[in-house]
């Protein structure tokens, strides 16, 4: 199978070329004194190229102008300068200075179009982001104490100490890139964010191991928010009002309904209310239907009459009276005893009492 050269290999394999062009030059032009200080400084130059990795939403471009940049810059400072005392000056200022920079213009362009902070892998790259600033960190305090080190004529064992810490920094600097992995999480929970960002989008390339986990966590989130909220209640409830409340892709809630009830999400919503409506009569037989219609979250009798057909295979009048069969109406209560008081006999006066 034919394999092409892709921009991303370059950029993973020139800071090693580099590293090892660098030690090459070492040891052609320079003599073994001070070898380890050089060592680190070149071990920091190549750090600092592998910081310059494009990320998920970044473009190769940028990364591939500062890759070249950097490159010939350290090249040339090991040709002219790398054998005299301007060695560390020559490498570990311009690294430092480069990475503040770099780390100035990343954030710019983070937060250029805000539009960006709230796609929906948002979360994926925020994770690499955040990982990219804890390396640089961590890269831009070496090369401070590798100047202060420098500058202090320090031995040959702070030197093989900081050697050791670039080395190992470079090596998790090489998996991130080469991986795509972030290396300050675990990967359990990068493979959850990336799970839940792909079902946000609604891929169509997922494993069907991993669609079935996104789809069975999807339909319980679903079953909890009806019987908790109750939603299908409100006439005007929809499935994009759902994604909404649930943060999860439309597509996913439909094929979640549909694999666990072969319903879709108008006939899902429509069940619910069926159901709720049956435990309104259990619980009132009296109801009328429309007053039942109404409590269920219908729009009219009529629909109503023609799920619960579809669903309970009979029409609500004769499941309510069947259930009134069962439960009659009680009594109305006895009227409590009033005492109704005649008014009394009342005499008139004669007319002779009248004259009188």
């Amino acid at each position: 199978m034919k394999k092409y050269i892709t921009v991303h290999f370059v950029l993973r394999i020139v800071p090693l070329a580099l590293l090892a062009l660098l030690l090459v030059l070492d040891v052609l032009f320079c003599d073994a004194e001070d070898r380890m200080a050089r060592l680190c400084n070149y071990l920091a130059s190549a750090s600092v190229l592998y910081l310059t990795y494009p990320l998920t939403r970044e473009e190769t471009s940028k990364a591939a102008w500062c890759s070249a940049f950097l490159s010939g810059y350290y090249v040339l400072a090991a040709l002219t300068g790398a054998g005299t005392d301007l060695s560390g000056t020559l490498f570990l200022l311009p690294s430092a200075v480069f990475l503040l920079f770099f780390i100035v213009v990343i954030m710019r362009d983070k937060y250029k179009e805000p539009a960006s902070l709230f796609r929906k892998d948002a979360a994926w790259c925020c994770a690499e982001e955040d990982s990219r600033l804890v390396y640089a960190m961590v890269l831009m305090t070496a090369l401070i104490v590798l100047m202060f080190l420098n500058g202090e004529g320090a031995g040959t064992a702070p030197y093989f100490i900081m050697s050791l810490l670039l080395f190992m920094l470079g090596i998790q600097l090489y998996r991130r890139a080469y991986t795509g992995r972030t290396i300050m999480i675990s990967h359990k929970k990068e493979r959850k964010i990336q799970t839940i960002v792909m079902s946000c989008k609604g891929s169509s390339d997922i494993l069907p191991e991993v669609e079935s986990s996104i789809l069975t966590k999807a339909f319980r989130r679903i079953e909890q928010f009806m019987r908790d909220r109750k939603p299908y209640l409100d006439d005007r409830f929809t499935l994009e009002k759902m994604a909404d409340i649930l943060r999860l892709n439309k597509v996913y809630i439909s094929r979640a309904i549909n694999k666990f009830t072969d319903k879709n999400f108008r006939q899902y919503i429509n069940w619910h209310r069926i159901l709720y409506s049956v435990e309104l009569m259990k619980e009132d037989p009296w109801l009328k239907i429309i007053e039942i219609a109404f409590m269920s979250g219908f729009h009219s009798q009529v629909t109503y009459n023609m799920a619960f057909k579809m669903f309970m295979d009979e029409n609500p009048s004769d499941m309510l009276l069947r259930l009134r069969l069962k439960n009659p109406r009680p009594d109305p209560p006895a009227p409590s005893s009033l005492v109704v008081k005649l008014p009394q006999k009342i005499t008139l006066p004669s007319s002779q009492d009248v004259r009188n």
